[in-house]
């Protein structure tokens, strides 16, 4: 086992820990699943955790990396996919708690609407297997092409362009929903298969900052992708 597969490997152990993780298949894929791959060349951008202090600094809601080694990214940290927006590689607690809900399993079909670059579209994609299928719809045109580059030799994963309330998509046992919503697209209730699994930030009409606290527990401070 090299260096990097035992730092992913303690990466996911702790992940099962802080998040109570049940899933053992959902483990081992944080432990596979090479981040970088998703994230683009180092150093990389790491969202300072007392990013809210100082609102009117922008430069202070990130720290760089101090070199390009992929080491850096095996933690619970968020990290920028698009620095100027804000946009980031969602904390990876936060999105493992909601994935391990969802109970995949293999051969399950998942819509992942928000997917980024594509990072835990990889995730979910691990667990359905050769025989699931996973759609990744991502709004932003750089961020598509960027997953759909990251995807380009995966028979099991699709990425397409646009706007997830309304693009047409195969009967789905999952949705899975990275972007603040106040209710539900009528798009995703009528495509989601008899015992399937609808999953979403709920946020007020104002977006995360205005909602209600129990509303902000499910949303998270950021749109995780």
């Amino acid at each position: 086992m090299s260096d990097l597969d035992s730092i992913r490997r303690y990466y996911a152990e702790e992940l099962r820990a802080v998040a109570n993780l049940q899933s053992e298949a959902l483990v081992d894929a944080f432990a596979k699943v090479s981040r970088e791959d998703f994230l683009g060349p180092g150093p990389w951008l790491i969202l300072n955790p007392f990013h809210m202090v100082d609102e009117s600094n922008e430069a202070s809601y990130y720290r760089e990396t101090a070199d390009a080694d992929p080491k850096h990214l095996y933690h619970n940290v968020l990290v920028a996919i698009d620095a100027k927006r804000c946009l980031n590689n969602g904390q990876p607690t936060f999105l493992a708690t909601l994935i391990d809900s969802l109970d995949l399993a293999s051969g399950d079909r998942v819509v992942h609407i928000g997917c980024g670059t594509g990072y835990y579209t990889a995730i979910m994609a691990h667990l359905t297997g050769p025989s699931g299928r996973v759609t990744g719809i991502e709004y932003e045109p750089e961020l598509a092409a960027r997953a759909k580059a990251n995807f380009a030799t995966s028979s099991n994963v699709d990425i397409v362009e646009g706007d997830g309330t309304s693009i047409p998509f195969d009967q789905a046992d999952v949705i899975y929903v990275n972007a603040g919503c106040t209710r539900p697209a009528e798009n995703w209730l009528d495509r989601l298969a008899d015992g399937g699994r609808l999953i979403l930030p709920m946020t007020s009409d104002k977006g995360f900052r205005t909602a209600a606290p129990e509303q902000m527990a499910s949303a998270g401070d950021s749109l995780p992708r």
